[in-house]
């Protein structure tokens, strides 16, 4: 694959050297820029558009979370935060990190977070540029066409007017339409709910099975999506497309998974369909 760049921030000196050197040791990673502030990452990230960020999260005048919204979201690179505390852990995960770097940190550890960032990179870029504009406008006619309605026998079962969750010894009880978006991390999910993330172990299958399948749709392996809760879907890099959710969330839309989406679009009350 192509070489992957990556943008290190962190105002502890040592850390950041210690940083660049493991990094610049892996010969897929090319390290563009070194920052020891927030405002000259969000200046580098917008100048160099590298495709990962070791960013710190505790930093003067701005800190990591504050870089990643002064990016805009089509701008932001994979994002792997560095700290030496756990409990941002839920909120970078929140939005959407590939790795939470907990500070000190040995060169395995690190070896592990460059991994999955590879992996987000990878993914991303796996699209190629097969689709052309005349299909885009074909695709987005055939958007406008009435969906014909599945036989009463098509439809599933799963619609419920509680969802209920477990999470250790908990039982979490939310309303469906609560439910912004679901993502499959390993052994668990995690439910976005407004601004509220739970983080329950079990599978996004059994999720999707426990929800209406009419309002809830897979757009991609790993992501579930509440069709009252999408903003807009945009054609992005490469052929692919984003999905951009009513929590600012951006999301991916996979191949796979673009018929069904086209199939449901005109059974849920979605705000805005641009260029999909």
């Amino acid at each position: 694959m192509n070489t992957i760049s990556a943008i290190v921030v962190d105002d502890d000196p040592l850390t950041r050297k210690c940083l660049e050197l493991l990094l610049q040791a892996d010969p897929e990673i090319r390290v563009v820029a070194s920052c020891n502030n927030g405002q000259m990452a969000v200046d580098r990230i917008r100048e160099l558009k590298p495709d990962v960020a070791f960013l710190d999260v505790r930093m003067p005048l701005m800190d990591g979370f504050q870089v990643m919204e002064a990016i805009a979201p089509a701008a932001r690179p994979q994002v792997v935060f560095v700290s030496g505390r756990e409990q941002y852990a839920v909120r970078a995960f929140e939005v959407s990190a590939v790795d939470y770097l907990l500070k000190p940190f040995n060169q395995a550890r690190l070896a592990m977070a460059v991994g999955r960032a590879k992996a987000a990179v990878r993914q991303q870029r796996s699209s190629q540029l097969t689709e052309q504009v005349e299909q885009l406008l074909q695709y987005a006619k055939e958007l406008e066409a009435p969906v014909r309605s599945k036989p009463l026998s098509e439809v599933a079962l799963g619609s419920t007017e509680q969802l209920v969750l477990k999470a250790g010894g908990t039982l979490l009880f939310m309303k469906p339409a609560d439910v912004v978006w679901v993502e499959a991390q390993g052994d668990f999910v995690k439910v976005q709910t407004g601004s509220k993330t739970q983080l329950v172990r079990e599978t996004l299958q059994n999720v999707e099975l426990m929800l209406d399948p009419a309002k809830f749709l897979r757009i991609h392996r790993s992501f579930l999506v509440n069709l009252d809760h999408v903003d807009r879907v945009e054609t992005a890099h490469y052929g692919d497309y984003s999905v951009f959710m009513s929590d600012g969330t951006k999301l991916r839309l996979s191949r796979n998974y673009r018929a069904k989406l086209k199939a449901l679009i005109h059974k849920a009350p979605v705000r805005a369909v641009v260029n999909f």
